[in-house]
């Protein structure tokens, strides 16, 4: 790029921020590319919990996400910083940060541009222990208690599971719907499928866990269900289970 190119690119900016046109997010995109180095380490692969390294793939969830990060920060997008993590986190979710500050910081961008009238999902429990678990007693379940606590209907079109030993469905107007588990790990999850819940209406979140998954694993577990729904701040919300497997 020659002088008389760079001077006229200066005069441009000078002129788009002195008439507060351009943030410094869409500058910094435009005077310096977005590195997706930068990026990965601010994501954990969900396999190993490790941060996200194009040097250390260990499976094809982090691959498809490292492909992800490098296709958003393509530079033709000229997509900011901010723009590049909150695409990444609605396709990901907001957990996949390895930084809890920076996990607040983008809950606080998504809460910032949300609209007064849109659907919020409530969960009147988000942790349940299961205490002692026998293999002979074969699968277990429990439920979940979710409300639209919002102004528009809740749309929940997906779930997901950290264990092929853990799988979910949702219960509305007294009818269950498919169940879904760790994507690629036993159950197979539909690919198209949505309940709708009405403002101020409820519906059951039933988590199962197979002590028969692992056959020979003995002690503690703890195992994470998401909800993936059309809230604009929680649209991928989480509960836990706790047990201790014994013969």
């Amino acid at each position: 790029m020659n002088i008389k190119k760079i001077v006229l690119i200066l005069a441009v900016l000078g002129l788009a921020i002195g008439a507060g046109f351009i943030f410094k997010d869409e500058i910094l995109s435009l005077v310096k590319p977005v590195s997706a180095e930068e990026i990965y380490p601010m994501f954990f692969c969900p396999c190993c919990g490790q941060p996200l390294d194009k040097n250390n793939i260990c499976c094809a969830q982090a691959q498809e996400r490292i492909d992800y990060i490098d296709s958003l920060t393509a530079q033709n997008l000229n997509l900011s910083e901010k723009e590049i993590i909150l695409t990444y986190i609605k396709k990901y979710g907001l957990n996949a940060f390895i930084d809890q500050d920076k996990q607040a910081e983008a809950k606080a961008w998504l809460a910032a541009s949300a609209p007064q009238e849109r659907p919020i999902i409530g969960l009147s429990s988000s942790f349940y222990d299961f205490g002692d678990v026998s293999e002979a007693k074969g699968v277990i379940a429990t439920l979940f208690e979710l409300k639209n606590e919002g102004k528009k209907d809740l749309i929940i079109n997906k779930l997901d599971s950290s264990c092929g030993c853990t799988s979910a469905s949702i219960i509305s107007k007294g009818e269950e719907g498919p169940r879904y588990a760790m994507a690629g790990h036993g159950i197979e999850s539909p690919l198209a499928w949505e309940v709708a819940i009405a403002p101020g209406e409820s519906a059951q979140l039933k988590v199962y866990y197979d002590p028969s998954v692992h056959q020979d694993f003995r002690g503690p577990a703890t195992r994470e269900i998401s909800i993936f729904s059309n809230d604009p701040i929680d649209f991928e919300k989480k509960v836990v289970i706790e047990l201790n497997q014994v013969n």
